[in-house]
């Protein structure tokens, strides 16, 4: 696992969803628009950002971030060089969307928040 990885994932590990994102925005931004890598960082950008959301009481945000991170998901099987990486990092996404449970989609009102590129 690469330094970034590693601390993305304790970011992730530690609930610091601002720093996880933060991480990976300029990777993230350097990569072709085209490019399947950056799909699947924008996958893992939204996710940690949509748990952010959460976490401050923004639902219908975090519902929507969260959407991207489950469109791009799949792309998480094709990476072979970084799976056991990017298996983690899904892993540890997953049990915090459990644990919010029903959050995910509840109406807030707030309308602030990140926005995903489609």
């Amino acid at each position: 696992m690469e330094p970034t990885q590693s601390i993305f994932v304790k970011a992730l590990e530690h609930e610091k969803y601002r720093e996880a994102v933060q991480l990976y925005i300029a990777r993230w931004q350097k990569l072709d628009k085209a490019d399947k890598e950056r799909k699947l960082y924008q996958g893992f950008i939204n996710a940690a950002a949509a748990l952010d959301m959460l976490s401050r009481g923004n639902y219908r945000i975090a519902a929507k971030l969260w959407q991207t991170y489950e469109k791009y998901r799949p792309l998480i099987g094709e990476n072979m060089e970084y799976f056991d990486f990017l298996q983690k990092a899904d892993d540890i996404l997953m049990k915090r969307k459990r644990e919010y449970g029903d959050l995910f989609g509840k109406d807030s009102g707030s309308e602030a928040g990140f926005e995903s590129e489609e």
